[in-house]
Formats: structure tokens, C-alpha cells, sequence
């Protein structure tokens, strides 16, 4: 008897290894895949201006990357003595003005060289639902708690972000011809936004990039969100707010993508990074024994096979914990 569909999206041609440069924009989702890839020692990097649900945010983002826009003292404001811009998250913030800008578009200079030689762009879209700034007129990526009624909440259009993305998949096409793009849908569920609203919102989003890739050879879709909503369809796989995939979850999620788009020898290098961070994360009782010293030395040992038969790959830090 099954309880789930076991549902596996077809295997990519396209395949990811340690050797590709993979930028990741989007949700709070995107940050756990871009985080596991990071501790398996893949050459990612994630959210320069930190996290963004809505693709007006991160098509807004993009082409001021692209078209190397940098941010100026219109683009920030204070508040309580910290300084924050409204196309950034939160989290992207300086005690002083100057600062946050140098930090902004240092990001831009960055992620601009970055696009120009990346393998994968990796957007993951949380919600359709975005807002502007009423004065300036704008989308914002984040309202940073300020007053309500600066604000108005839109639902994003398809057809017009439809050709917004289609424009932009064509810009990035022309900085970098071997980038592809691959899509994915946020299984995170947006409830604060109502449940049919944010069914709404996900059939908007899963429409759109569906148009998008159509038209788009170099682009793909992940079925994130349908492995989380569909094939496991059960909310002990949610946390307690019913709302964000828990640990069993963005494992299950990692496999299928693992199966998606690693070969075999990748996932043999990967098996043997793993077995390391395992040991890099033990924590004895003693770890002055005789039998801890013996483990630690294996370890090191082991990664200097690694290395030696993958020079490329950084295990210093590994490397310097098995010696201590």
C-alpha cells in the first residue's frame, strides 16, 4: 500500500556538478536548496539583495543587476537609526547610509560578473502577490513594518509578467548564451494572503513560468511545489504553522532535484563530502581519547585523498579541524 504518489520528475539532461556556477534568487526555499548545495561544496551563491517572493521583486532585481543600475540615496531611508532600501529584505541593512549603499552595489558589480559566466539561475517564486509604494509608485521587495497605508497590495498580471520575464530570459540569453534558467514554485503557502487567495496566487505563478518556458529552450521547471503539495499531500510534512515544509519535506524535495539533475559521479563525490561533514559535526564526550585522535586523523586523511584526486576542491576548514 502506498500513501503517497511517489511522484519523479523526468531526469534533466542538463546536469549540475561541482564545477558549474549556480545563482539562486527567490522564496525562503530557495535559501534551504542554496544552502545544502553550499555545504556540498557546489559554487552557489543566493539573494543579493536578500529574500524575495514576488517575481516583479526579482525581475526588478535582475535588470538592475544586468543593466548595472546602482542604488543612490533615493533608493534607502532610515529608520530607528538603521538604514534599509525597499527593494531589499530586511535582513540587507547598515547603521549607516553610506555603507548600505557601498553594500547594495557591491552586490550589483558581483552578481553582474557572475551572470556573465553562471551555468544555472535558479528562481524560485513564493507569491503573486506584490506591493507598491503609493507615492513613488514602485514595487517593493520588502515593506520593512512600515505604515500600512503607504503601501497597495496588487496581484501580479500574467500576460504582463509573462512578457516582463520573457524579456528578461532574452537579456540574460544575450550576457551569457550557456545560462540556463530553471524555475521552481515555493511549496511554502502564503496564508496570511487567505487559503483561496493563495491558491490563486500559486496557479498565477505556475501558469506563468509554464508560458515562459515554452517559449524558452534554455529555460526549466522543477516541480518543487508539486512534490511538496501533491505527492506527499500531508501536513505531518508541514511545521506547526502549517505553512513551511519541514525537514522531512526539503529532504524529500533535495532527493528528487539530486535524481533531477546529478549524474553518477556527482553523486558519489557528494556521498563522500557528506560522510565528512558527519564526522566535521561529531562532538565527543572526550575528545582527548585515543580513539577520537584515531577518527580524527582518518578524516583527515580522507580529505586529502579527496583533494588530491579533485584539486579544485576547498576542504580547509576540514582539513583544519581533523589536524587541531
Amino acid at each position: 500500500m502506498s500513501f503517497h504518489l511517489n511522484f519523479d520528475p523526468p531526469v534533466s539532461k542538463q546536469k549540475l556538478t561541482h564545477h558549474d556556477q549556480v545563482l539562486m534568487m527567490g522564496s525562503c526555499f530557495s535559501e534551504h536548496i542554496a544552502q545544502r548545495l553550499s555545504s556540498l561544496k557546489f559554487q552557489v551563491e543566493t539573494n543579493p539583495f536578500g529574500i524575495t517572493f514576488n517575481p516583479e521583486s526579482i525581475e526588478m532585481a535582475l535588470n538592475r543587476i544586468i543593466d548595472k543600475r546602482y542604488f543612490t540615496e533615493e533608493d534607502v531611508f532610515e529608520k530607528e537609526g538603521r538604514w534599509f532600501s525597499l527593494e531589499a529584505h530586511s535582513s540587507v541593512l547598515s547603521f549607516s547610509e553610506n555603507k548600505l549603499l557601498e553594500l547594495l552595489n557591491n552586490s550589483i558589480d558581483s552578481w553582474n560578473a557572475k551572470l556573465k559566466t553562471a551555468k544555472y539561475l535558479v528562481i524560485t517564486f513564493g507569491s503573486a502577490f506584490f506591493y507598491t509604494h503609493k507615492a513613488k509608485d514602485s514595487t517593493v521587495a520588502n515593506c520593512h513594518k512600515l505604515p500600512a497605508t503607504l503601501f497597495e497590495k496588487r496581484l501580479a498580471d500574467v500576460h504582463l509578467i509573462v512578457k516582463k520575464y520573457q524579456d528578461l530570459v532574452e537579456k540574460l540569453k544575450t550576457i551569457n548564451p550557456q545560462l540556463s534558467v530553471l524555475f521552481t514554485v515555493s511549496p511554502v503557502k502564503h496564508l496570511r494572503d487567505g487559503v483561496v487567495e493563495n491558491n490563486l496566487s500559486k496557479a498565477i505563478l505556475i501558469q506563468m513560468v509554464h508560458q515562459v518556458i515554452k517559449q524558452n529552450s534554455h529555460c526549466f521547471y522543477f516541480p518543487a511545489y508539486e512534490l511538496v503539495i501533491d505527492d506527499l499531500r500531508d501536513y505531518r510534512f508541514y511545521e506547526a504553522d502549517m505553512a513551511h515544509p519541514n525537514q522531512q519535506a526539503i529532504e524529500y524535495v533535495w532527493r528528487k532535484f539530486s535524481d533531477t539533475y546529478f549524474d553518477q559521479e556527482t553523486k558519489s563525490l557528494i556521498e563522500k563530502i557528506q560522510e565528512i561533514n558527519q564526522a566535521l559535526n561529531h562532538r565527543p564526550f572526550n575528545p582527548e581519547t585515543e580513539t577520537h585522535l584515531k577518527f580524527k586523523k582518518a578524516f583527515y586523511q580522507k580529505c586529502e585523498a579527496l583533494i588530491a584526486s579533485h584539486k579544485w576542491l576547498d576542504l580547509k576548514k576540514e582539513l583544519n579541524y581533523f589536524s587541531s
